[in-house]
């Protein structure tokens, strides 16, 4: 099994090239494909790529580079108007700037004008956040801390095709979404013998993209091929081939942090996404565990060289 591998620094440079189009362009509402592109990513695991190497997901950062980019506007130049400060820098009102530059920043941007007058002369068009560029060398706190953080075991195997008869839900990905999935599978899956080790969760959208309540999640149980199914129970095949495998044993309320593990891990691997849905393989019934806990993989597929 050969898969397509790079150097963490080779992540750190295509990402780096995603912050520098963004910074770049500011003002402009660029679409995750185009951000993407410039980094030469596939769209497909690009906000989670994008989340393990900068430590936020690209819409915290845009947002916060914009809110930067106009709070040194409004210092270097004292006497813009600040509707137009707030849309030079990509907000769609002064509304709306105002509201997310309080929450940010504690007060509005005329109190901080006023607050911060004295640093006007030092600040300048020179400011920082206003010409600063990333590349290789840039160090990001995320990355620094991703072999600390990773405590879970991760490895790259040649995973087998699946078939399954699942249950879709169309919801944001938490947990009431997922557990109402698995619910309705098991209650079709238990009568018939198939409950066993092995159900899946398989995540076919972008919740960078796609709107919450349209995003797709599977809940799947393996079952043999010739299976006949009926109602809302439907059958596929889950694509088999080289997958990391990060493997977790959590509480119900550290899943957030496990995905966000298992992609650190990645990236500090340098193994290459395919375009192929992530899933997560269970090897448990939670409610049989003395403490709780789900044991899972987090399962990626990667690229063949």
């Amino acid at each position: 099994m050969v898969v397509m591998q790079h150097t963490a620094m080779e992540y750190r440079r295509r990402v780096c090239r995603a912050m520098n189009f963004i910074s770049e362009n500011i003002d402009k509402e660029l679409s995750l494909e185009e951000i993407a592109g410039a980094a030469a990513f596939s769209m497909f695991h690009f906000h989670r790529i994008f989340k393990a190497v900068v430590g936020e997901t690209v819409a915290e950062f845009t947002r916060r580079l914009r809110l930067e980019c106009a709070a040194n506007r409004l210092l270097s130049n004292h006497f813009d108007d600040i509707t137009t400060i707030a849309i030079d820098c990509g907000f769609s009102s002064s509304q709306n700037f105002a509201k997310a530059f309080r929450q940010n920043f504690g007060m509005t941007p005329s109190a901080y004008r006023k607050s911060k007058t004295g640093n006007k002369v030092s600040k300048g068009e020179d400011a920082l956040s206003l010409r600063a560029k990333y590349n290789a060398d840039t160090e990001f706190t995320n990355l620094s801390t991703i072999k600390r953080r990773n405590t879970m075991k991760a490895d790259v195997r040649e995973m087998p095709e699946h078939n399954v008869a699942y249950v879709r839900k169309m919801g944001p990905y938490i947990k009431e979404t997922c557990e109402q999935a698995f619910g309705e599978i098991m209650e079709w899956a238990e009568p018939r013998g198939y409950c066993k080790p092995g159900s899946m969760l398989v995540y076919w959208d972008n919740p960078e993209i796609t709107p919450p309540e349209k995003c797709r999640v599977d809940a799947c149980v393996v079952v043999p091929r010739g299976t006949t199914t009926d109602g809302q129970i439907g059958l596929q095949v889950i694509s088999g081939g080289p997958y990391a495998a990060c493997h977790f044993e959590i509480e119900p309320n550290s899943y957030h942090k496990a995905w966000e593990d298992a992609f650190a891990w990645l990236v500090s691997s340098g193994y290459e996404c395919d375009d192929k849905p992530c899933y997560e393989l269970y090897h448990n019934n939670a409610e049989e565990h003395p403490e709780g806990k789900w044991i899972f993989d987090i399962c990626i597929p990667l690229k063949r060289q």
